[in-house]
């Protein structure tokens, strides 16, 4: 593996009282549902806040108004029967608009591969209860 197989991530977590806007996603391979904040890819040249808030705005189309680097995080996995390695610039997030805090869940959607997800308000404490990438975000929290 050469240090062009890792990936850097910058992934936000919003909070609204003792919940997080997480995305639900699925590995079709393993038939697992989970959840991971929401963020993605560090381009060349850009550095993890600036990320932060393309991302977001890509996806979600909401401003990031504050962004509080929580950890950085290292990643190994497998998904839909790929192995994969990040490094993750793990943020606490303020948004803008207050839409996204009035729903319990909306549409996300991944440019890079025109598919959507759902983004779901979850509990901290219900963090234990399932799947959620990285393990032990809720003692980042």
């Amino acid at each position: 593996m050469s240090w062009r197989d890792i990936r850097p991530v910058a992934v936000g977590v919003p909070r609204r009282g003792d919940e997080v806007l997480l995305s639900r996603l699925s590995d079709e391979s393993e038939a697992e549902t989970f959840y991971r904040p929401i963020g993605g890819a560090i381009e060349f040249g850009e550095s993890s806040d600036e990320a932060l808030v393309r991302e977001f705005g890509e996806e979600l189309d909401v401003e990031v108004v504050e962004a509080d680097l929580l950890e950085t995080l290292e990643n190994t996995f497998t998904f839909d029967g790929q192995r994969g390695h990040e490094i993750w610039f793990l943020y606490d997030v303020t948004l803008a608009e207050s839409w996204p805090y009035e729903r319990d869940e909306f549409e996300g959607r991944e440019p890079e591969t025109d598919e959507t997800y759902r983004a779901v308000w979850t509990a901290v404490d219900a963090l234990d209860d399932v799947t959620v990438y990285p393990e032990h975000l809720a003692s980042l929290l």
